[in-house]
């Protein structure tokens, strides 16, 4: 059985979508995390956004280097 690859256009409105889907669940449970289970303390929230807010760089920057290859014309 072969595997079909989606076309540029479909992986880059899936990449699209993913993350901006994501961002949003990722956004609000880092919220949840900071509210309710960190210490009250200004070190403490500072270090936990601070590694929140970037964190999501990873695996949207995998989205996107995938949704990026050409299509190659076999």
């Amino acid at each position: 059985m072969s595997q079909q690859k989606l076309p540029f256009r479909w992986r880059s409105t899936a990449a699209v979508f993913a993350i901006l889907v994501g961002l949003i669940l990722y956004a609000l449970l880092a919220m949840v995390v900071g509210v309710y289970f960190l210490p009250r303390h200004w070190a403490a929230e500072l270090a936990f956004y601070l590694i929140a807010g970037i964190a999501w760089v990873w695996p949207s920057a995998r989205l996107i280097t995938w949704a990026a290859k050409t299509d190659s014309k076999l």
